[in-house]
């Protein structure tokens, strides 16, 4: 069923070839029709260089929804700038969201094909045959869309664990710049010999946060190279 739906939380997506101004041109001219309307309906103009939110069915809006979710998340991290930029650059994360978002589009239109040929009434036995092959074949193409936003996802979270690791060694790093004043307040203190090797430990958790930053980096990498695409097309 292709149900009227409005276009919140999902932005248009603009073809990455187009300049920088330009896209950001047509993405704030979509952002500016797609007020107080709902959709999905056929998009007529600029086909070529921009997916309006109007022009994608309720589950469609959703998974490109995730897929924009997902590459913020990864090119927002301080991690990403510094660590895995060079592993996939964000041209390479904004032509997937481009070709998901026209891949989404392509298959909202075609749902509403289906819907309009079938308003007729009930189908005969040739008709059901062919709406049963045409639904099989927009199935396999939701399943590979999404397959890319699956895949995405998994970037995305690979990269918030080693965001979440680089702040903890961070932290660490920075508490066991104090270690020395520690250690010295227990020989001021006379403090037994457990202590001062409980205060020494804090070098050690550090270096141990360092190799999780290096391990969660190098999980990261690996999926942020998974998504690298093939330098012609």
């Amino acid at each position: 069923m292709v149900g009227d739906v409005g276009t919140s939380g999902v932005a248009a997506v603009a073809n990455p070839d187009l300049r920088e101004g330009r896209r950001q041109r047509l993405v704030r001219m979509s952002r500016e029709q797609s007020v107080g309307r709902t959709g999905p309906v056929r998009q007529i103009r600029y086909r070529d260089q921009v997916v309006s939110p109007l022009a994608l069915e309720l589950d469609c809006r959703r998974l490109l929804n995730r897929a924009q979710r997902a590459i913020t998340t990864i090119v927002t991290a301080k991690v990403y700038a510094s660590d895995l930029r060079a592993a996939v650059e964000e041209s390479v994360l904004r032509r997937h969201e481009w070709e998901i978002a026209v891949a989404l589009r392509e298959i909202t239109e075609l749902l509403l094909d289906l819907a309009k040929s079938y308003a007729g009434g009930t189908a005969g036995p040739m008709t059901t045959t062919i709406l049963i092959s045409q639904n099989r074949a927009i199935s396999l193409a939701r399943d590979a869309t999404t397959a890319r936003i699956l895949a995405l996802e998994l970037l995305a979270a690979q990269v918030a664990v080693a965001e979440a690791a680089r702040r903890d060694w961070e932290t660490a790093h920075r508490m066991a710049a104090n270690n020395d004043r520690y250690l010295d307040l227990v020989a001021r203190t006379a403090a037994d010999e457990h202590a001062t090797v409980e205060i020494t430990g804090l070098t050690e958790q550090a270096a141990e946060a360092a190799r999780a930053v290096r391990e969660t980096l190098q999980q990261a990498t690996m999926a942020a190279e998974a998504l690298a695409l093939p330098e012609s097309r």
